[in-house]
């Protein structure tokens, strides 16, 4: 929905679904004393349906409560969402689209079922579900990419499909949305950064069908801005990262006393074995064997025992190392 002025047309479509779906009739709808509500071609159609309106009062929100409580937990959601992803606030209808897919198949406070249960009958999965904002990889089909293109193209996931049973994945490099379930996903790294053009704050999506059936684009309605977003790049190896301690308390990069390194260990998506890494609290920098991690500790005057890196097992550790003299 673009403007109010398309209020009657998605409610008499949601009228049609929802009567069908549920096998019953709508009653009465409880709405505010906006313009979009109130309007003699709505009053009329009400009417002729037998469908009862109940308005609230001016100023008096709290009438219509449940609605307006979900308002306000879904926006507040929205903000976490965007927030803890990185991503810029034009992306807020996606969060909006992704937070109530997920609370619609999730139990609640004095409920034993999920919405989705209660209204549809059957249990939901929730199998599918990813971290709003995490890095993923969407595969370009073989027939509209030439031999020397990347077979996939790196993104964000922004929700989950609308057409089809997939995701919603942002493609930075082409400023557009496209639904598709030919994708991978790396959970490790969630934080995106990603940001809209300030000149196009909205997201307009128009239909662009494609040749194959797998996905369906879309393209940003502002088509004259060729601004790139801009996104944190991961390293192409990880043992050629090299990083500074940063001192917070005067923004210099000085030596500290004190180095903490934490040992992470990542599954395989085949479940096949555990990878462990090793990196530098507070910074970006990750290892995965201990040619590596000496290699960093000699160029960042740090000192290096063997003993204390074990690349086996699952736990996360964590070791306090002085610095060297």
């Amino acid at each position: 929905m673009k403007g109010k002025t398309e209020v009657f047309s998605c409610f008499t479509r949601y009228q049609k679904r929802a009567e069908r779906f549920t096998n019953s009739k709508i009653v009465n709808i409880r709405t505010d004393n906006g313009m979009e509500f109130c309007y003699i071609e709505f009053d009329k159609f009400l009417e002729d349906q037998g469908i009862h309106a109940e308005r609230t009062n001016v100023f008096s929100l709290e009438e219509n409560g449940v609605s307006e409580r979900f308002n306000c937990t879904a926006m507040d959601a929205v903000k976490v969402m965007l927030k803890d992803s990185g991503l810029g606030n034009g992306f807020w209808v996606e969060a909006l689209l992704c937070f109530t897919y997920v609370w619609n198949r999730v139990c609640h406070k004095r409920q034993k079922k999920t919405p989705f249960e209660l209204f549809g009958g059957r249990k939901p999965s929730v199998k599918h579900f990813k971290i709003f904002g995490t890095t993923a990889y969407v595969g370009v089909p073989r027939q509209t990419r030439s031999k020397p293109q990347m077979r996939s193209k790196k993104g964000i996931m922004v929700g989950y499909a609308l057409q089809t049973r997939g995701y919603r994945i942002w493609i930075p490099s082409e400023r557009r949305v496209v639904e598709t379930i030919n994708l991978t996903f790396n959970e490790n790294k969630v934080h995106s950064g990603a940001v809209l053009d300030p000149k196009n704050k909205n997201l307009g999506y128009y239909p662009s069908y494609s040749e194959t059936n797998s996905e369906v684009d879309y393209e940003i309605s502002n088509r004259e801005s060729s601004a790139e977003v801009k996104r944190e790049v991961e390293p192409e190896s990880l043992t050629e990262i090299k990083t500074e301690n940063f001192d917070e308390s005067n923004n210099l990069r000085t030596p500290l006393s004190k180095v903490v390194w934490v040992r992470e260990a990542a599954p395989r998506r085949d479940k096949s074995r555990i990878d462990i890494f090793y990196k530098v609290e507070g910074t970006n920098s990750r290892f995965n064997s201990k040619k590596a991690v000496e290699s960093y500790c000699k160029s960042n005057n740090i000192k290096y025992d063997p003993t204390f890196f074990n690349f086996s097992g699952e736990k996360h550790v964590f070791w306090y190392c002085q610095k060297g003299n």
